[in-house]
């Protein structure tokens, strides 16, 4: 699945939602992303390490159409942050002790406004994918199911206009018995269940 898959899926999934929805409402978004570090097993399965993920800023899109019960929405969270993987003791291949890469996450759920209007606070859950994306082709990418949860606030601006400011958890599971970004014969394997990483962000809700 490359970068043009992503944009194919995000589309197909929106075109069937639009006609039936109320209210239709784009967010393009900057935000900045913190993330935890991740365990790991090197060679041999007898060495533990730790690969440490930089925090860096991110942007995305967040499309949300309104339900039929006021005050609820859908949402389809896309996200992207250029980073880099580092690890604590080890190195990936002879000489690379460093990884640039690119995670994305696609995600689908809801949001909620206790008040029932379509600004204001809110409390948002989606559950998608996350793609690890490394810029070097020698090494793999990596899918993992991943479930955000978040709250914010919608500053009302105008009728169609909201300020949105987010505050996000994305939570990416791994899985134990997988390689990480190996190629040939790389043995380096997740010892972790999963790892975080916390989003601030800030985008124009248009609605339509």
């Amino acid at each position: 699945m490359n970068r043009q898959t992503f944009t194919a899926i995000l589309f197909a999934l929106l075109l069937p939602v639009a006609p039936v929805a109320a209210d239709l409402g784009l967010s393009p978004f900057a935000g900045y992303r913190m993330s935890s570090s991740v365990d790991v097993k090197t060679a041999g399965a007898s060495n533990r390490d730790q690969i440490d993920f930089r925090d860096s800023v991110s942007h995305g899109l967040v499309v949300n159409f309104d339900l039929d019960e006021p005050g609820k929405q859908g949402e389809v969270y896309f996200g992207r942050q250029s980073t880099s993987a580092r690890l604590d003791d080890g190195l990936f291949a002879p000489g690379i002790g460093s990884i640039d890469l690119t995670i994305y996450q696609l995600q689908f759920g809801g949001l909620y406004f206790p008040g029932g209007q379509s600004h204001g606070g809110f409390v948002s859950g989606v559950l998608g994918v996350t793609r690890l994306e490394p810029d070097d082709s020698r090494f793999e990418t990596d899918h993992r199911a991943a479930l955000s949860i978040g709250a914010g606030y919608q500053f009302l601006l105008a009728e169609q206009l909201r300020l949105r400011l987010d505050l996000r958890g994305v939570y990416t599971t791994l899985n134990s018995s997988g390689s990480v970004f190996c190629s040939g014969g790389c043995e380096i394997r997740f010892v972790s269940s999963g790892y975080l990483q916390v989003e601030a962000g800030a985008g124009l809700v248009v609605r339509f």
